[in-house]
């Protein structure tokens, strides 16, 4: 472990206990109306969880769109630290890898958001392109649960693809006192602590305070390849009055990383060039920095039982810095390693010194009204989002080449990036969204609920281009973009029958808007990608609502995608259409108080409605890198009698083949995990992890994998031991 984690673990300790009164008792909180949360939080889950989908407050069974939650209890079992290793197990996520960072896709589209207590963000990666993009994902330890919606969710979302959305729930101070904490320690030198310290911070328990502490460093399965991360996160909680809450928190995170960014060459004709699973090809100068402050505030008063009046406030400040100098030939000429040419090339040396303000606001009302002899819901917001990007690239030409086999991250010197450079650009973006919503759930009859509601929405982009260096020659020509507004009703409509008073039938249509860069050749910023998902399923609770289950049939259709203008291949035209269809079928909860389960099958299949150039033809996949068939299950049982105080898991990921744009070809795989728990008592239990048990080789899925590079081998067998404990 660095020497920081020594430090700052004592001193979060310290601080707390200074700042909250101890008292002789610690008492556990858990939710009632999420089936298998267990949470932490003195507030109920069920309102933040379904307001992600449409912003009212409904249950998984009364939401009409397809909605998974990963849980407490799953992070724990499954030893999960990071936004990416819990949507490995969300149905129908598919995790993929993009210029050093990890993307998330639903239904073949790209996840570009995730809100946090309900205010969005940009999800770390997503801009045009992820190099130029400084946003990171937080570690996963501050979040209680998270939320996912599956399909567009036009009501909440200010601008992004209509794959989902993904809501993660801060943890919140808690009206007992409770400290907590864990400390693991694995395969490869991973290491980690995690101290978590909650409770009321005066006698009549008006003020709540609580503190989570993180810090974790890790090698990696590949030479060269670490990371280490430290966290800090605050939230204090004040009852203004016994009807108005006063939220405020903030968070502090920086990591620093040796990423992998190109991957591995794969051999002629685009079979595995069977190199060791350790193999980096990247200087070991290479890196990955991520600076992150975030500032949030939330005011709620209740009227009455029936009408809240919410508004929040949550802003990032991001910063990175990268140096990528690594192998990889990613051009279609390189057919891949020979028996007699083992060598690949470097891809250039780069820089990018990246920076983000976002800053997202939103006042919500939520209430209810009679009519007609029923009572009917009714919500309202404003909402306003903007984010300012800043990026320098700077560029050095390298194309020497090295034997893979042979190759030392040591033997390539480090760069002076403020020496001879080919290139140095500087880029600016800015986009602003302005939105108000409106809706309501009309309760028709005691077994029928239709939820009418739109969106009306105002986006302005531009930016700018300084060229300071090009060619290695000093340019000083400067592009500013013409300054785009665009406003946009985004409908929703949504209906839920009761069959029974444990099942619902739904279907529910609603459509997003996403502005572009990309410009034609009249020097205008194309009109924003709309799309539009139409969804038809089914919802039962079971066992006393102990075990949720969901089917759903989608149907996503987007337009307006940048295509190149055949007439200028330097500009594009908004004429691209694709559609994706497929099924959802979703089990989670507790069979039995000793059986929990957690299981998601996605059949997914997409295609080109219009063909987009010579390589994206009409009728042909348009997401290739998704698995037309995903199945993700874990299952956790406690066992009984004398072996109470042990508790196994198994668990399995199944997808069938996929391919790339470059057609590399990946066969169908499966991975098994399982873990043993063992509680010592209460407050102490160990917990032994395995993932990837049977040591399969495969390799993840991507979009542009090609045989020079974008090649990433999934992780083999690791093993896992994680001691939790509580006060």
């Amino acid at each position: 472990m660095s020497d920081y984690c020594q430090s700052f673990l004592l001193k979060p300790l310290c601080a707390s206990l200074f700042a909250i009164s101890i008292q002789s008792f610690a008492a556990e909180n858990t939710s009632s109306d999420v089936t298998q949360l267990e949470t932490i939080q003195a507030e109920s889950n069920k309102s933040s969880s379904m307001k992600t989908a449409t912003g009212l407050e409904l249950t998984q069974k009364e939401t009409p769109q397809s909605v998974s939650v990963v849980t407490q209890e799953q992070i724990k079992d499954q030893g999960l630290t990071t936004v990416t290793s819990a949507m490995k197990q969300a149905t129908g996520i598919n995790v993929i890898r993009d210029s050093g960072r990890f993307r998330f896709q639903s239904r073949g589209f790209y996840i570009d958001q995730i809100e946090e207590d309900g205010l969005s963000s940009t999800v770390a990666g997503s801009g045009s392109n992820p190099l130029r993009t400084s946003s990171s994902f937080t570690d996963l330890d501050i979040y209680d649960h998270i939320e996912v919606v599956r399909g567009a969710t036009g009501l909440t979302q200010a601008y992004s693809e209509p794959g989902g959305t993904l809501n993660a729930v801060r943890k919140h101070p808690t009206k007992d006192f409770q400290m907590q904490g864990y400390l693991q320690a694995g395969s490869w030198n991973n290491l980690r602590s995690v101290f978590d310290v909650s409770g009321p911070l005066n006698a009549n328990k008006t003020v709540r305070g609580r503190f989570v502490a993180i810090g974790a460093d890790s090698d990696s399965f590949k030479n060269n390849v670490s990371k280490d991360n430290k966290t800090f996160y605050g939230v204090l909680d004040f009852d203004l009055t016994p009807a108005t809450l006063l939220r405020i928190g903030a968070m502090y995170q920086k990591s620093h990383e040796v990423p992998d960014y190109f991957g591995i060459p794969m051999a002629s004709g685009g079979v595995d060039s069977g190199l060791p699973a350790s193999t980096y090809l990247g200087s070991s100068w290479s890196k990955l920095d991520f600076e992150k402050y975030n500032a949030f505030a939330e005011l709620e008063h209740k009227f009455n039982d029936d009408w809240i009046l919410n508004a929040q406030i949550n802003s990032n400040w991001n910063k990175s810095l990268q140096n990528v100098g690594a192998l990889g030939q990613l051009g279609t000429s390189y057919s891949g390693l020979t028996s007699s040419n083992q060598k690949v090339a470097m891809n250039n040396y780069q820089y990018y010194d990246n920076s983000s303000d976002e800053l997202t606001a939103k006042i919500s009302l939520n209430g209810k009204y009679n009519l007609f002899n029923a009572t009917h819901d009714v919500f309202a917001n404003l909402n306003y989002v903007s984010t300012y990007e800043k990026s320098e690239w700077r560029r050095i030409l390298n194309s020497t080449s090295y034997n893979v086999t042979t190759f030392d991250p040591t033997s390539v010197a480090a760069p002076n990036w403020n020496g001879a450079l080919n290139l140095n650009w500087f880029y600016t973006n800015y986009i602003t969204q302005t939105a108000a919503t409106l809706g309501t759930r009309v309760n028709l009859l005691q077994d029928f609920h239709l939820t009418l509601a739109g969106r009306y929405a105002q986006s302005i982009t531009n930016g700018s281009t300084y060229y300071a260096l090009t060619g290695g020659k000093t340019d000083g020509e400067y592009a500013k973009n013409r300054e785009v507004k665009k406003n946009k009703f985004i409908p929703y409509i949504g209906l839920t029958y009761y069959l029974t008073d444990n099942t619902s039938l739904y279907a529910s249509h609603t459509e997003i808007f996403k502005p572009q860069s990309a410009r034609n050749s009249s020097g205008q910023i194309l009109d924003p990608v709309v799309g539009k998902n139409d969804e038809i399923g089914v919802k039962s609770e079971l066992f006393g609502g102990r075990l949720n289950t969901s089917l759903a049939l989608f149907q996503i259709e987007q337009e307006n995608r940048a295509i190149t203008d055949p007439n200028n291949t330097s500009f594009s035209i908004a004429e691209g259409k694709v559609r994706s269809r497929g099924v959802d079928v979703e089990v989670s909860g507790k069979v039995t108080n000793d059986l929990a389960v957690f299981a998601g099958y996605t059949y997914n299949k997409s295609k080109y409605l219009k063909t987009e150039s010579s390589s994206y033809a009409a009728g042909t996949n348009f997401s290739k890198h998704t698995p037309e068939h995903m199945f993700k299950l874990y299952s956790q049982y406690q066992l009984p009698g004398a072996l109470e105080k042990w508790s196994a898991g198994v668990g399995v990921t199944a997808q069938t083949d996929t391919n790339s744009l470059y057609n590399i070809y990946q066969g169908g795989y499966t991975l098994w995990n399982a873990n043993i728990r063992y509680s010592y008592s209460e407050n102490l239990s160990f917990n032994v992890i395995g993932d990837n048990i049977t040591n399969k080789r495969y390799y993840e899925n991507n979009r542009v994998r090609i045989n020079g590079g974008n090649n990433f081998l999934g992780s083999p067998a690791s093993v896992l031991v994680r001691v939790d404990w509580k006060y």
